[in-house]
Formats: structure tokens, sequence, C-alpha cells
């Protein structure tokens, strides 16, 4: 087991006046897999199942005949990924997920996430950085102050659940390579350790504590409220020990880069 030294990892937001109070309040969303910007994420694509499977689930209502029928079309991809998306919804019924990155200064999610860089990202302290290698991957976990985060991994094509569940980690925790670049960490937690929106049905938040919060980085072009509504926090004496910066376009490298910021 390798032990990783890091301080946090970031999330991203936009200038959304709902996040903007929630995080104010020391809330973050905890997102139904069905409400993610990925429609992939938590559809759970299973591989075909065998005769014999079949047969012990549903065999004794029906005939030879009719066991052979249903079968086959259980195995047609259509109603595979009908089932895929049944999954989908009923996971969203029970956990939700706040995604981090370790990728602050990243062009595309400040477009994406930040809104154009119109948004901030914070750091939240981590702890218990762990990395291990099984088998042909390396599984790198820490603690957030949302709960247990595990780094998320990328292959060309997502993996097909086993009907058996054995592979359901490997499963939740892949994308495809095209969302390299978001070098995600993934929390997934049971809703019911989550606090119903008090405005929006079937949206959930969690709470962090003024000192799980290590830095704010305003963007680029931040709205003037976000300006406004983060100084405000940030000014009062729980906060002091934040770092507060700005995004800048760096005038020699011409690279994205951070400074520190004068209210």
């Amino acid at each position: 087991m390798v032990q990783i030294m890091a301080t946090g990892l970031f999330k991203y937001f936009p200038p959304d006046e709902d996040k903007l109070e929630r995080f104010t309040n020391g809330q973050v969303y905890l997102t139904p897999p069905k409400y993610l910007n990925d429609p992939w994420d938590f559809r759970l694509r299973s591989e075909p199942p065998t005769e014999e499977q079949v047969k012990k689930e549903i065999g004794s209502v029906l005939s030879p005949e009719g066991l052979r029928g249903f079968h086959k079309e259980a195995s047609s991809p259509s109603f595979l990924e009908g089932e895929a998306h049944e999954q989908q919804n009923g996971l969203s019924e029970r956990i939700g997920l706040v995604c981090l990155t370790e990728k602050p200064l990243d062009r595309l999610m400040w477009a994406h996430y930040g809104e154009s860089h119109k948004g901030f990202v914070a750091e939240f302290r981590c702890a218990e950085y762990r990395c291990n290698k099984e088998e042909d991957r390396m599984v790198a976990t820490c603690l957030t102050p949302f709960g247990g985060a595990m780094k998320v991994w990328y292959d060309q094509r997502q993996p097909v659940r086993k009907r058996d569940g054995s592979n359901i980690r490997d499963v939740c925790w892949t994308k495809h390579e095209l969302w390299t670049y978001e070098q995600e960490w993934r929390v997934v937690e049971d809703l019911k350790k989550a606090d119903s929106h008090p405005k929006h049905e079937g949206f959930f938040l969690l709470w962090f504590k003024p000192t799980d919060l290590l830095r704010v980085i305003i963007g680029l072009k931040a709205d003037p409220k976000v300006k406004f509504q983060l100084r405000q926090m940030l000014n009062h004496k729980e906060f002091e020990h934040v770092r507060n910066e700005e995004a800048y376009i760096n005038p020699e490298s011409r690279n994205l880069d951070v400074r520190p910021l004068s209210w």
C-alpha cells in the first residue's frame, strides 16, 4: 500500500443562485445519478442472463418453449438497455454523488462546470489518501467531508455488470476515456444521510464545516454577485484560514493560473 500526500480535492461551481446560496450556507448537492451530465453514469448494462438464470427466476410460470423465447428476448440489446435505464432510475431513489477533481485549473471544466469561467472553484480538505494495486489497476481512495471518495477509472468502454454483482465497483467507477481530462474522484452516499433540498423536490444536500474548506478560486470572468456573496462568507472569522485566490491568464505562459485575491 502506498500513502499519497495531498491537501485537498476541488469542486467547480457555476454562478447559479441556488448553488451559491447553498455553498455559502455550508452545503453542496448530493446528486442522484439520473441528474448527472453523462447519461451513461450508473446506467448499469448487465451481461445477458443464462438460460439457467432465467429458469431460476421465472421458469416455474413458463413452458420450455416460453422459457426459450423469454431468454432470447432478455438477451437482446434493447431489453438489456431498458434494464440499464431502470437500474439508473432505481439507484437514483437511493444514492447520490459528489464529484470532485484533482485539477482546479482545467480550461474545459472552467468552461463547462464553471459556466464560462463565471463561477468559482472550492478546495475541500481530504485525509487518509491511499493507493493500492489491485490486479491490473490502481485503486486510489481518500476521506472527504462528504464521505469516502474513490478515483474514477477511464476506458474505451464501460464494463458490463456481471449478474452476480461482483464487479459493481468497476462498473460504477469507470467512465469513457473522453472524460479523462476531469481526473474525477467520486463520493457515493445514501440519500438518507443527506437533507432534502428545501426548495427543489428530488434534490439533496450534504453539509461541510468551515474547517473543511481550504481554498476558493474566483473565476476569470466571475459574476459580481458571486464575488459579493463569497466575500461576505469568507470575511467571517471561521473562514480566516481559507486561501482567497483568483484565476487569471499568466502573461508569460498564457496558461490559466492563480494569484492571491484582493477583495
